[in-house]
């Protein structure tokens, strides 16, 4: 008889990433740095590659590199795989970008490859677990490990799981959350967006339909919420620190639970400009703000 979750209890020291992109990379680098072993996995080896160069600049970066908690030498423990399945691994992240189809391939190739005990997760923002878990052999080893850009940055990750998820495979996960600094959202329900992405897309929308509605100017938008809260990012900041692919992806997906909301195409309009130019935020040096000369930075 195969083991199941429920007989693992050792601490998760072994970990694939399936996304090596702007998110996936960043929590490859998290679980590394706190002494994670992670093996990184694309499709596009040209991502993984650009993946290592961004994480090399970290490491000789004396800010990124400074913290007390970071181990000196947590660049070793991220290792590129050639292929999806590596032998010994205890978790799985799906790390890929927020379209149902892709994840629907990519979550039913993972649990084909591997049968339990091996966890697996899906870092997605806006899809909830039930709505995944369906592609997922064995779902009671499924759930959901969400983190928040930049992973970098001490958070909170979101964990939670569906009505066949085992209560003590989110232990595991809520335990490696902690121990990698990342402060473990355990949420009792299912819940679009978790928490925070829930209560940003009230703010993100309202500035969105402001533009839409030809209101004002993003600066301007972003120049009200900083004077009034003193916080140091506006709505469009945060929109670019996020990346405005992501943000478009989210919202479009949002209509799956309001498909009333037909104003969010309005908002989605806003997005696509700066999209079709390949404008995508602070991962292409330009989105609504240029961060490519940092006098420009006005977020």
């Amino acid at each position: 008889m195969a083991s199941s979750p429920l007989s693992q209890s050792k601490s998760i020291q072994h970990v694939l990433i399936v996304g090596a992109g702007w998110v996936g990379r960043q929590i490859a680098a998290r679980m590394a740095q706190h002494g994670v072993d992670v093996w990184l996995f694309d499709r596009n080896r040209a991502v993984c590659d650009r993946s290592l160069e961004w994480m090399r600049s970290m490491v000789n970066d004396p800010i990124e590199s400074s913290s007390p908690a970071v181990s000196a030498d947590w660049l070793p423990k991220v290792q590129i795989a050639d292929q999806i399945l590596v032998p010994g691994v205890e978790l799985v992240v799906e790390s890929v970008p927020e379209q149902i189809s892709l994840k629907k391939r990519v979550l039913s190739e993972i649990s084909d490859r591997y049968p339990p005990p091996t966890i697996i997760t899906s870092n997605s923002s806006y899809f909830t677990p039930t709505m995944l878990s369906r592609f997922v052999v064995a779902p009671e080893r499924f759930a959901h490990f969400h983190f928040h850009v930049p992973v970098q940055h001490e958070s909170v990750a979101d964990i939670v799981g569906c009505d066949s998820t085992d209560a003590r495979v989110i232990d595991r996960l809520c335990e490696l959350s902690a121990r990698i600094g990342q402060a473990p959202l355990r949420l009792r329900h299912e819940q679009p967006g978790y928490v925070f992405n829930w209560l940003l897309q009230s703010l993100l929308r309202a500035s969105l339909e402001l533009v839409a509605k030809d209101v004002t100017d993003p600066s301007e938008i972003d120049r009200s919420w900083k004077a009034v809260t003193n916080m140091p990012l506006g709505p469009f900041g945060m929109m670019d620190r996020i990346g405005l692919d992501v943000i478009e992806q989210v919202l479009s997906n949002a209509r799956w639970a309001d498909e009333d909301n037909i104003s969010l195409d309005r908002l989605i309009e806003v997005l696509q400009a700066p999209l079709r130019k390949g404008d995508l935020g602070v991962k292409s040096g330009k989105g609504f703000y240029d961060y490519r000369d940092s006098s420009k930075n006005e977020s």
